[in-house]
């Protein structure tokens, strides 16, 4: 529990409390439940009711505790910025011991951070909460989306009234030392790392007609791409061939859609074929991809307070003049910084990005419009563009296509597929792959390997 925490306004709690009641006698105790488990004090349960899937939060904390816990936070607070211990103090203020005092310490952390979507935020298996206005709380669920893929979002028992939204947005916005209001209606942040470092999307009423919310969900897990591999998403084919672009210095885009699972693939591969002893720059607008515990890998991360902003392309500059010489990798490419990865690509780095394109032709057609910008021989000097998808099945994102952009002086590059899933599957062989690869002749043999680690 952070010691500086700053008291939250409470007017719509109690009737966003009702809600969820009232939303648990309707729909609890029916239906088949498909998935249980618990999350602290509570537990949860999805279950099928009238042909959907709804994600259920049944709390055991009983509502009379959580009166007293809200009723003395004024008492609480004052200690709880001299440091002292939390459960000790809770015991104290409120003359409880045991198990009901851990309970107290649950309500006390969600009344002081994110209400009733803190059992959302410490599920694990949630990666995403949407909040459209008044209404039910949405989520994707990680073991669902594997379970059946042809669903997205399922809704959830919590609900909350617009003015509860407006509120929670408030919230989010005071601990996230920033304000969301008719002058600044749409904010992207992050969450302190003591709250899991999530992003947050809010659009205020002004703009949308009704307030929204999304939070996209920091995966602590780093998958490898073995795997991947495993599961069916990539080719263990594809494993090899990344290793041969890294060895030899060559630059990738990984392209698709939102949620395809174009971070976890680059994390993937940083975390399994990158050794720590290589000096490597990261440069995210939020920090996804955590450098190699104990490697001499750096991560920059852009910055905005006030006047000062520090944006992707000042980053990128700045790890140009950094010793970092093996590999740059950008988050994800939306603008000017693209200019300085194909800087480093001629200096000799390789480099790594995402990139929101659902085709190569897409991917080129957005890397020369602005506000990126890039020439057709800028573009040339990627190596591939590997582009993931969704499918209706097992596992839900894969790996679709991989082409190859080949150098047409001042014309556009050729595209050159050496794997598409609906032609080759997942069991093609590295052999086929290299046999279609007009690009693995043409690069150097770099100066040293990278592995699988």
């Amino acid at each position: 529990m952070p010691s500086k925490i700053k008291p939250l306004a409470r007017r719509d709690t109690q009737k966003n409390e009702e809600n969820l009641i009232a939303k648990d006698k309707e729909i609890s105790g029916i239906g088949e439940t498909v998935l249980e488990y618990r999350v602290g004090v509570y537990r949860v349960r999805v279950v099928r009711h009238l042909g959907e899937l709804i994600y259920i939060v049944e709390p055991s904390i009983p509502q009379n505790l959580r009166k007293i816990v809200r009723d003395n936070i004024p008492d609480i607070l004052p200690l709880l910025r001299r440091g002292s211990d939390v459960l000790g103090i809770l015991s104290k203020v409120l003359g409880i011991q045991g198990s009901e005092a851990l309970i107290a310490v649950e309500i006390l952390r969600e009344e002081l951070r994110y209400r009733s979507i803190q059992p959302l935020i410490d599920d694990p298996y949630i990666e995403d909460i949407s909040i459209t206005g008044a209404g039910h709380v949405w989520v994707r669920h990680a073991k669902i989306s594997d379970t059946y893929p042809e669903i997205d979002m399922i809704r959830t028992n919590i609900m909350l009234s617009e003015s509860g939204v407006v509120e929670l947005q408030q919230v989010i916005a005071s601990r996230c030392n920033t304000y969301i209001s008719t002058s600044n209606p749409i904010v992207d942040v992050q969450l302190p790392l003591e709250d899991g470092g999530h992003r947050v999307h809010m659009v205020a009423k002004t703009i949308s007609n009704r307030p929204e919310i999304v939070v996209r969900k920091r995966i602590e897990r780093i998958v490898k791409v073995e795997e991947l591999a495993k599961q069916g998403s990539i080719p263990y084919a594809f494993i090899k061939y990344v290793e041969s672009l890294i060895n030899k210095r060559g630059s990738m885009i990984i392209a698709g859609p939102p949620g395809s699972g174009k971070t976890t693939l680059l994390r993937a591969i940083l975390h399994s074929m990158i050794p720590g002893s290589w000096k490597i720059a990261i440069i995210e607008d939020t920090p996804e991809i955590d450098p190699l515990p104990g490697s001499s890998w750096s991560r920059y991360t852009s910055f905005e307070l006030g006047r000062v902003k520090v944006d992707l392309f000042d980053l990128a500059k700045a790890s140009l003049r950094s010793s970092a010489t093996r590999l740059l990798v950008v988050g994800e490419t939306r603008g000017a910084e693209a200019q300085v990865l194909t800087q480093a690509i001629n200096t000799g780095m390789g480099a790594l990005t995402t990139f929101h394109a659902g085709s190569p032709e897409e991917a080129i057609a957005r890397l020369r419009s602005q506000p990126i910008g890039l020439s057709n021989s800028q573009i040339s000097m990627f190596w591939a563009i590997a582009i993931m998808g969704f499918q209706s099945a097992t596992p839900r994102r894969i790996l679709r296509s991989v082409a190859e952009l080949i150098p047409r002086g001042d014309d556009p590059p050729e595209i050159n597929v050496i794997y598409d899933r609906m032609r080759d599957g997942v069991e093609i062989e590295y052999d086929k792959l290299v046999m279609r690869s007009r690009r693995l002749s043409t690069l150097g043999d770099g100066d040293g390997s990278a592995k699988m680690v």
